[in-house]
């Protein structure tokens, strides 16, 4: 998409150019500068293709060509903070972080544009990180699994579907923190489809220590309850569907609610921890059970996308897991310092977890290109 600005500050110019070339958003957009309104108005007038226009307040009034022409979308830029939901032509203050800015002009191009969307080409490989029983560890290792993915050159969003999801995970990760962005895509999920695709980009952030994008908020517990097997699909395809991830991370509760069984059903590989425990052991052997009469696996998808891997190993196993009749991946480390956690500083920290994570064949073979199977 070509991405015309007329703008006259060359300080600006070269921070957009230079952060366009340097970014995921290489890939999207080409770039084309104007610093006279001869030139700008000009090239207008000429142009056949279709482009975003970005014009700076100074350049007002704007001539009749500019809105009788065929272009992408109009946007203005200003100097100061202005309202954004002007519907037909936008008002963004250019000084705020570049990526801010440009995902807001994809997402209103996405949104009012009629002609096609603004969308990567990567194919994603969806992975749900599960258990039987709360308490195993979930989100330490889709979180550092979300990390070590972004390490090794991925782009990663992180999606939590847990009823009572940890807010410190993601607080003072990038994200202001009365923003409740789940929720907002929660509802344009259950109204539009489309509108929920093109409002991911204005709704989404990215952690500023493990480099993953997600939505920041936590959503009322009852909310979560209340999400049915099409809002989990709505919310996952969202996602898929802007094509520009390597790897969508879903972090689910330990349940078999709608929303759950609706991810393990679009999850390409499904990580499932259990601990050396009998009494988690016979929880997960009862929830295999549960899962395989709700036809939430096939019988070749147990074999195909089902990766079972000890959390909290300490080095051997005193209760059998061969009664689970499923292969054991792979295994993570006990981290004694972990038990009683003050700062999250601790855990956010790269170590051995994250390196045990890292070693598992099939996520080595995700480092190496990962194919979806699934339709976004």
């Amino acid at each position: 998409m070509k991405l015309v600005l007329l703008e006259k500050d060359s300080y600006f110019i070269d921070m957009i150019s230079t952060y366009i070339r340097s970014s995921e958003h290489a890939d999207t957009f080409t770039m084309s500068v104007f610093t006279t309104k001869e030139q700008g108005f000009s090239y207008i007038g000429h142009s056949q293709e279709l482009y975003i226009l970005l014009v700076h307040e100074s350049f007002m009034p704007l001539p009749e060509l500019v809105f009788h022409h065929q272009h992408g979308c109009l946007i203005i830029l200003s100097d100061t903070l202005a309202p954004e939901d002007i519907v037909e032509y936008p008002v963004l203050c250019k000084y705020q972080p570049l990526n801010h800015l440009l995902s807001r002009i994809v997402s209103h191009f996405n949104e009012f544009t009629s002609n096609r969307m603004l969308r990567g080409n990567r194919s994603s490989e969806v992975i749900a990180v599960y258990s039987a029983v709360g308490g195993s560890g979930k989100t330490l290792a889709a979180v550092h699994l979300a990390r070590e993915l972004t390490f090794q050159g991925k782009r990663v969003f992180y999606l939590n579907f847990e009823q009572l999801p940890s807010p410190s995970w993601l607080k003072g990760a990038g994200a202001e923190e009365e923003e409740n962005c789940f929720s907002r895509m929660l509802y344009y999920g259950k109204t539009d489809p489309r509108v929920q695709t093109a409002k991911l980009e204005r709704y989404k952030r990215k952690h500023h220590i493990m480099g993953f994008d997600f939505f920041p908020g936590v959503s009322h517990s009852a909310e979560m309850s209340e999400m049915t097997e099409k809002d989990a699909e709505s919310m996952i395809k969202a996602v898929l569907a802007t094509g520009g991830y390597d790897c969508v991370l879903l972090d689910l509760d330990s349940s078999l609610y709608p929303r759950i069984t609706a991810s393990l059903k679009l999850s390409d590989q499904v990580l499932w921890l259990v601990i050396d425990d009998r009494i988690h052991m016979e929880k997960t052997m009862l929830q295999m059970r549960h899962l395989a009469e709700m036809e939430v696996f096939s019988t070749n998808e147990v074999g195909q996308k089902l990766r079972l891997v000890v959390n909290k190993f300490s080095g051997s196993m005193n209760h059998g897991i061969a009664a689970l009749q499923v292969p054991v991946s792979g295994y993570l480390p006990y981290i004694p310092e972990w038990k009683a956690i003050g700062s999250m500083d601790v855990l956010q920290t790269r170590g051995v977890f994250s390196e045990s994570l890292a070693a598992l064949p099939w996520i080595k073979a995700l480092f190496q290109g990962g194919q979806s199977n699934v339709d976004g």
